[in-house]
């Protein structure tokens, strides 16, 4: 076998422990590709590991040099600025970031291709890309910072009376809450029921209070953009990928395919984490919460490996639902580690100052993360 012939003994974790004739001092080169939410937590966890950091090499693959906040972005609809921070702030130093768009994975060469400049060599590769709307014609999407303008410019100068906002999700009701207390005339539609991830009670008190601010709530109706309506779509997200050379498993909305430890069933070298990937738990949902906590169990993972140390716990869970229904009221709905609400509720102000607590300690969490690996608690649930 040459040098770059992968060694046929498998780690727990069904990866290469090694690649045949390198030394013990080589490093292995990581290569993460998305500076969202998981992507940074990653990045963050092993570069700022005491003893992984001379092992490994950590490449963060990023479309522009900052975060987008997307659990902000409803806040910024009618704000001069943008929900972005600087990577510069919230990363540690020794990551070697990349400005780009990431084209391909070549499984192959071990090479992620960029659309502008060389290849990217990996020994290891975490697609932490998250996800993105789709919007039909006429509608206008909420999922990500090249959707603010547009939505600005259609509700200063627009001769819309009426907003539409489709998807009763948390982004929906949150969007919808943000505009109707601004005195915008708000409806708020889902085929299904608004709030139907919340549990009963929470549920009410959150029809409640869009009501409270004049946003009409309509259950059971699937509607298209209409000409005289600004429309707002907010129903479902698709996961973003970048495609694999031979392609790997995906699931029927698009996601990749992942075992408990986070890697493709394909090629142990591929790992995926937050909206783009579709674990084997049932109980994940696309967050900022499960961004973070698979995040760092994707780096826990890759760190026991290169150190040859125990595997960690994989299984990752929640502790609340978290609403926000306007500046000064919010909703919080606590749940069970599988995501199970069990009836208990807060509302109000108070559950408006925990919102505001745990969207200013989001990227607080990163920025420790930065300095000391392993900083930022995971959250703990079911055995994935």
């Amino acid at each position: 076998m040459d040098a770059v012939t992968v060694s046929a003994r498998l780690s727990r974790f069904d990866a290469p422990m090694c690649l045949m004739g390198m030394s013990p001092t080589h490093r292995t080169t990581i290569v993460i590709i998305g500076a969202g939410y998981a992507g940074i937590m990653a990045a963050n966890r092993i570069a700022s590991h005491p003893m992984a950091t001379a092992l490994t090499r950590v490449r963060l693959i990023s479309a522009s040099a900052h975060l987008v906040e997307r659990i902000r972005l409803h806040e910024a609809l009618r704000a001069e600025e943008d929900p972005v921070r600087p990577l510069s702030e919230l990363l540690n130093p020794a990551i070697d970031v990349v400005i780009g768009r990431a084209t391909s994975i070549d499984r192959k060469r071990g090479v992620v291709h960029l659309s502008d400049g060389d290849p990217i060599p990996f020994d290891q590769v975490v697609l932490a890309t998250g996800s993105t709307s789709r919007a039909p014609a006429g509608a206008l999407p909420i999922s990500g910072i090249a959707d603010l303008q547009p939505l600005r410019d259609e509700l200063v100068g627009s001769s819309h009376t009426r907003i539409r906002v489709v998807g009763g999700g948390l982004t929906g009701i949150e969007t919808a809450a943000e505009l109707a207390e601004q005195g915008f005339d708000v409806e708020i539609v889902d085929s299904g029921t608004v709030g139907s991830h919340l549990g009963v009670r929470a549920r009410k008190q959150a029809s409640h209070e869009l009501r409270r601010l004049s946003c009409t709530v309509i259950d059971n109706r699937t509607c298209q953009p209409e000409p005289d309506i600004l429309t707002i779509w907010a129903a479902g997200f698709t996961p973003v990928t970048v495609p694999c050379d031979p392609p790997v498993s995906t699931s029927s909305d698009g996601r990749i395919v992942v075992n408990r430890f986070l890697r493709s069933p394909d090629d142990p070298r591929i790992t995926a984490v937050g909206d783009c990937a579709a674990p084997p738990a049932p109980h994940l949902r696309p967050s900022c919460a499960s961004a973070l906590s698979l995040g760092a169990v994707a780096a826990d993972i890759l760190i026991s490996e290169v150190l040859d140390a125990p595997p960690p716990e994989t299984g990752v869970g929640y502790v609340m639902h978290c609403v926000s229904l306007g500046r000064n009221r919010g909703l919080v709905e606590h749940v069970s580690p599988d995501d199970v609400p069990n009836g208990s509720i807060l509302t109000g102000k108070e559950a408006r100052r925990v919102k505001d607590w745990v969207m200013d300690h989001t990227v607080q969490w990163l920025i420790e993360e930065a300095e000391s690996s392993g900083s930022y608690r995971i959250v703990r649930g079911p055995a994935q």
